[in-house]
């Protein structure tokens, strides 16, 4: 049996784990490093992209999940937001 502590431990580590990525991506496009950036096979993207998006939105960055055929896995796209004409 799986203690459920450790289980969530183990789930926040992983979040944090592909925050941590995420955010790494998100600088480097709103530094001007890179048009874009891809973060490749994320496993917890929608609690990833809930927490790193209004941070990417106020750097001006977008993100965008690319899931995988099985919905399993998500690759996000991070560049850079399009000014309105």
């Amino acid at each position: 049996m799986k203690d459920p502590e450790s289980e969530a431990a183990h789930v926040r580590r992983a979040i944090d784990r592909e925050v941590e990525l995420v955010l790494s991506a998100v600088n480097l496009v709103a530094s001007g490093g890179a048009p874009s950036a891809m973060v490749a096979g994320l496993r917890l993207t929608d609690a990833v992209v809930e927490i790193v998006r209004p941070i990417a939105i106020d750097r001006g960055v977008v993100l965008e999940p690319l899931w995988s055929a099985d919905e399993d896995t998500a690759d996000v796209r991070v560049y850079r937001e399009v000014p309105a004409r």
